[in-house]
């Protein structure tokens, strides 16, 4: 059986996990923001918008180097978009976790998990 002080330690570990994950969440979302910043932001260029799905590697040969980089740009623009949402949702998940950890932990929950990432590999309880 679990002790009740194994059980908190338990919740106070995956606490620190769960900021963690949540760090690297916002971490990505600041990155995506940032490189979404330098892509094309407008509609695809009636002229280009056929090649959305086509893997650059199967654009036309005689395609110019600027349209295929164009390509490239907006296809990365779109994929970008689209992981941008889904780190928004994950980590909106991880947060809601985070949050019912810290209830189970209690009022010092901060203060446990700070002791626990400043002991984290030694065996000192928190």
């Amino acid at each position: 059986m679990v002790s009740n002080e194994e059980h908190l330690q338990n919740l106070v570990v995956g606490a620190y996990h769960r900021e963690i994950e949540v760090y690297g969440y916002q971490m990505n979302i600041s990155n995506y923001v940032a490189v979404l910043a330098s892509l094309p932001q407008g509609d695809w260029p009636a002229n280009l918008a056929t090649w959305a799905s086509t893997d650059v590697a199967n654009l036309p040969a005689d395609m110019s180097d600027e349209d295929v980089d164009l390509v490239s740009d907006y296809q990365y623009r779109d994929r970008l978009r689209t992981l941008l949402r889904t780190e928004r949702a994950e980590k909106s998940k991880s947060e809601r976790i985070l949050v019912a950890l810290k209830a189970q932990i209690g009022s010092d929950a901060d203060a446990k998990i700070a002791a626990y990432k400043n002991n984290i590999g030694s065996a000192q309880p928190i």
